[in-house]
């Protein structure tokens, strides 16, 4: 039986910020979560994303994190998982990574799913926690380096965007593969506020790439965003644009072929 997400009020604020999990009464589940009858997923669980990703974050934190309509952009789908959670700020904690790569102790997915995060309820809320053992086996993955598993070298598809996550604090771009540093900067990646007479430009402390996260690019605003509607821009036209380390240029327009400029709307804080 499907669990209901009950996302209203204080409740909606606490989910817009949380890893990953909906409430539910439990109803329908078996001890690790999961919807009786859907079985394991992928076999046995061991540390790696694959595996994860079959076992737990698509049977148990896709029931709320999947789809345009996912909190926060927090999307916890086979396609999204890894751009919204490795070198991603937490939304309750901007100081700690949802997952940091190499320290399973100081990424707050684990301290969401142990039940010890400074904010915020243990994970997955309303549900069953997960097992000792599945812990151990996510703790496992990060610990390892956290890999995503497949190969993230330059092919000859266009670099394109996977996942954008946002917050008031910061807005990060999940990329196919890993781009070229020196070219992620104020004149390549832009955010402007949206309002009813012209769009206003959002001043940026910092616009880089993730240190442990080669393909997430990170956009710190100086001040924290307001509630509202804003728009990302990436640059893939003019004498600045956003490229892979082999030149290979974004395909902003996504016609599949290099070039164009990507922009899409987002919503923060209790925008419609």
């Amino acid at each position: 039986m499907a669990v209901a997400c009950k996302v209203a009020g204080a409740l909606s604020a606490l989910l817009l910020t949380q890893i990953a999990g909906c409430a539910g009464s439990g109803e329908g589940l078996d001890a690790s979560g999961r919807p009786i009858g859907s079985g394991d997923g992928g076999g046995a669980l061991t540390p790696d994303l694959a595996s994860i990703q079959a076992n737990v974050f698509t049977p148990i934190c896709t029931q709320c994190h999947v789809g345009a309509s996912a909190p926060l952009g927090l999307r916890l789908d086979a396609a999204n998982s890894y751009g919204a959670l490795v070198g991603v700020p937490s939304s309750e904690q901007p100081g700690v990574l949802r997952v940091k790569p190499g320290d399973a102790a100081n990424s707050y997915l684990v301290q969401k799913i142990e039940g010890h995060a400074a904010v915020g309820a243990r994970m997955p809320l309303g549900l069953p926690p997960l097992p000792d053992a599945t812990i151990l086996v996510i703790r496992q993955w990060i610990d390892s380096g956290a890999s995503s598993g497949t190969s993230m070298a330059a092919s000859s598809k266009p670099l394109v965007v996977d996942t954008i996550t946002t917050s008031a604090a910061f807005v990060t771009v999940a990329m196919s593969r890993p781009v070229d540093t020196t070219l992620v900067g104020a004149g390549t990646v832009m955010l402007q506020k949206l309002s009813s007479s012209s769009p206003v430009t959002v001043k940026a402390s910092m616009t880089t790439v993730s240190p442990v996260n080669e393909a997430l690019i990170v956009l710190e605003p100086t001040q924290a965003l307001t509630p509202g509607r804003y728009r990302l821009i990436l640059r893939g036209t003019g004498p600045a644009t956003l490229a892979d380390w082999n030149a290979s240029i974004i395909d902003g327009d996504a016609d599949g072929v290099a070039g164009g400029d990507f922009t899409a709307e987002l919503n923060v804080g209790d925008a419609p």
